[in-house]
């Protein structure tokens, strides 16, 4: 690999992040904006900007796309499908990258939550006496040489996998090695959970908490646990959307920053949770999504604790796609992909984590609207500041 003339990233003969296939261009004449998600309830600002004509104040009119996973959600992104989606924070950055895709530039103006998974392992471990990382590492010595367990993640360049790898690399277990890591979309997990087919998975709600209610699983630790406040959902689109559809594009952000202050105020919860409970959208029964919505994180088993950054969609300036952020990723991104130095990796972050699309967007709403939460660390139940973005999660 090596850094093009212009300072993009390059592999072989062809310039990713500078690639673009005209029979892929969109057009730029169209009536209706298609949206995608993933039933998650970190989807829950695209059902409430639907909802509260948060779109259609911005002069959209939107059709919204239930996917079944985000391997989907890529390739209708890629292919014209989709105009925007909700998608997996890396899942720009490796499109640009041609990470099992074909190479187009994608970019991010907002990210849409922060936190929110949770790793789940099944109740034979527990039968078995597995409690925590610790005892997981033991069991897995112990049974080397009768099976490997399998742990699944919803994608395999995803904040879930790398989360999954990171809590294994601080308890001893070498995810290469020791045990077997797979993908499923995150509404199979529980049924694979409960069949015996996995023995844990990263995933996001419900599918974690529906696990626990189920008794087919527990928690051993959450997101905030291992790496707080980092970025989760990202909207995606390709660069040429966002060059084409500027103004489209800035209203689908505007409208949805809305959506997410809406999503965090506690006041709203209940409607959201209906809403969000029909077949069409996450299919999954109301009392359980004001559960995931709440600040008691439930880790089966009895525990439950008070989890005030576990799924952030607004608060502390999260929704900015700042370079601090994509650097996040990138890193990340580096150690299961493509080789990159310094200054690719430099290139990569700017041209995907478009800070320049959000502020554009975010000044035209009105600023009674903007949130006024400071952009303060979180900090968890014990009042312990933790540090944002702590490199030493990964």
């Amino acid at each position: 690999m090596k850094v093009a003339k212009d300072g993009g990233v390059s592999t072989n003969e062809q310039t990713v992040v500078k690639l673009e296939s005209p029979a892929i261009r969109t057009s730029k004449r169209r009536t209706i904006t298609r949206l995608g998600f993933v039933s998650l309830v970190d989807a829950a600002p695209f059902f409430v900007a639907q909802d509260n004509g948060f779109f259609a104040k911005y002069g959209l009119n939107v059709t919204l796309s239930r996917e079944v996973g985000w391997a989907t959600i890529r390739e209708k992104i890629l292919y014209g499908e989709l105009e925007a989606a909700h998608s997996i924070c890396p899942m720009p950055m490796a499109a640009t990258l041609g990470m099992n895709s074909i190479a187009m530039p994608c970019v991010t103006g907002m990210i849409l939550n922060r936190g929110g998974n949770a790793i789940i392992l099944s109740e034979d471990l527990w039968k078995r006496g597995v409690r925590d990382g610790k005892s997981l590492h033991q069991d897995i010595t112990n049974r080397r040489h009768f099976r490997k367990y399998i742990f699944a993640t919803v994608f395999p360049c995803s904040t879930h996998a790398f989360i999954l790898r990171d809590w294994f690399k601080s308890v001893g277990i070498d995810p290469d090695i020791d045990i077997q890591m797979v993908t499923l979309p995150p509404s199979q997990m529980c049924r694979n959970l409960a069949a015996g087919t996995i023995d844990g998975f990263c995933a996001g709600d419900p599918w974690t908490s529906l696990a626990i209610a189920q008794e087919t699983g527990w928690s051993p630790a959450c997101s905030v646990d291992i790496c707080p406040d980092h970025p989760e959902k990202a909207l995606m689109v390709k660069e040429s959307f966002a060059e084409d559809h500027n103004e489209e594009h800035l209203a689908v952000i505007a409208a949805l920053y809305e959506a997410c202050a809406y999503c965090d105020d506690t006041a709203n919860h209940e409607s959201i949770a209906r809403s969000m409970a029909s077949r069409n959208r996450v299919n999954c029964d109301y009392s359980l999504i004001m559960k995931c919505l709440s600040s008691q994180f439930d880790y089966g088993m009895g525990r439950v604790e008070r989890k005030p950054g576990y799924l952030v969609f607004n608060r502390f300036d999260a929704n900015r796609p700042t370079q601090e952020q994509a650097d996040w990723v990138a890193k990340r991104i580096s150690s299961c992909g493509p080789d990159l130095n310094e200054q690719q990796l430099d290139s990569l972050k700017r041209r995907v984590f478009r800070e320049d699309l959000y502020d554009e967007a975010i000044g035209r709403i009105d600023s009674s609207i903007i949130s006024k939460f400071p952009p303060n660390p979180i900090k968890d139940e014990h009042t312990k500041t933790i540090n944002r973005y702590d490199h030493s999660c990964g």
